[in-house]
């Protein structure tokens, strides 16, 4: 239902600016099923395909409704069948539900926002300093070397040098997967 949240602010603004050119609602929701909302469209095409086969558009939205398990898609569907069914000002509703849906999509974006900080850290940490304390010690491990008989013993293995910068990258980008997946899909 992720692809539904996504794309329903926008469907609702679609729906909201047609209805005030004086569209009617099965009109507006035409519009949404037949426009590249991607699930979304499948959804309301489904409302359609209930009318094509005799079900009324109040009882195939209410249909679809119970079927949905997007709670935004759930009440914008609410909205619409009391507006088919009792004739309704769906417009104010559709605006209503529009910046509920903007307000929680802020307030997802900023608590993303203020979570990158710590991500920062630790990209500054693995991407400039590991890769900096590993050429020190290999820097150290290769004087000790020269050094003859004070570090002989001492020797890092050849393997590890480029084992450290290997680890450091995957790091960075697990780093960079993790935070895309935290990524609000809004």
């Amino acid at each position: 239902m992720g692809s539904v949240d996504e794309e329903l602010l926008y469907a609702i603004r679609a729906m909201e600016v047609l209805l005030q050119s004086g569209v009617g609602i099965a009109e507006a929701m035409k519009h949404i099923a037949d426009e590249d909302y991607g699930d979304l469209s499948v959804e309301f095409q489904r409302i359609f395909s209930a009318v094509e086969g005799g079900s009324m558009l109040g009882d195939g939205i209410r249909a679809q409704m119970r079927a949905t398990s997007s709670v935004g898609l759930r009440r914008t569907l609410s909205v619409l069948a009391m507006s088919v069914e009792q004739d309704t000002n769906v417009i104010d509703r559709l605006r209503s539900i529009a910046d509920k849906e903007s307000r929680s999509r802020r307030i997802e974006i900023q608590a993303y926002i203020e979570s990158l900080g710590a991500v920062a850290e630790q990209f500054l940490v693995v991407s400039v300093l590991v890769p900096i304390i590993v050429v020190i010690i290999a820097v150290i491990d290769g004087l000790l070397g020269a050094a003859g008989p004070i570090g002989g013993s001492m020797r890092m293995p050849p393997a590890c040098t480029p084992i450290m910068f290997l680890l450091a990258t995957l790091a960075i980008a697990g780093l960079v997967i993790r935070t895309k997946a935290r990524e609000p899909k809004v």
